[in-house]
């Protein structure tokens, strides 16, 4: 390797590693925003997950995804608990959604609609596993409309202020690759 791959190498590394830090400040910061229910959350390190799928593609949002879960759960002490698995599912679920809509919506989604669309599979895969794993009552299913309602609008908040740092990042000429 050339020392100008290194270079962009380490620079890609210290990019992704300051994402990731970001995200967990950010896991962290929504755990402590007082919403009317302990599963409805803001979403603010989706952000992160956006604007790393944009700049860097899918396989760096998955890991950035991850270790934002692992790590903030750690830091947050629910690291193993029902409230970490449901956060993994959900959000593999949902950056799975964000990448496909992306990737195979080729223009016709804002960064809006992918947010809005990984809120709402986020939301469906947690509901599904709780289900299956706590509550074993198909009433439960009952409450996704109330979910999904505020899956919209958590999903429009997180892709109007992903869109915002994607807009400033692009008019700045940063160049993450």
């Amino acid at each position: 390797m050339t020392l100008t791959g290194k270079i962009q190498t380490n620079r890609r590394i210290y990019l992704l590693s300051f994402i990731v830090a970001l995200a967990v400040v950010l896991h962290r910061v929504d755990a402590l925003i007082p919403l009317p229910n302990p599963w409805i959350k803001l979403g603010l390190a989706n952000v992160m997950t956006l604007i790393t799928l944009i700049f860097f593609g899918f396989r760096d949002a998955l890991m950035v995804t991850l270790l934002r879960v692992f790590l903030g759960s750690i830091v947050g002490g629910t690291f193993l608990s029902p409230t970490f698995f449901l956060s993994l599912f959900g959000t593999i679920a949902a950056v799975f959604t964000m990448s496909w809509v992306y990737c195979r919506g080729e223009g016709l989604f804002s960064l809006i609609g992918v947010s809005v669309c990984a809120s709402y599979m986020h939301t469906l895969s947690t509901v599904v596993c709780i289900y299956f794993f706590w509550i074993k009552q198909s009433f439960f299913f009952n409450l996704l409309p109330v979910f999904f309602t505020f899956s919209l609008f958590t999903g429009v908040f997180t892709g109007i202020i992903g869109n915002f740092i994607m807009k400033q990042l692009v008019e700045r000429q940063i160049a993450f690759k």
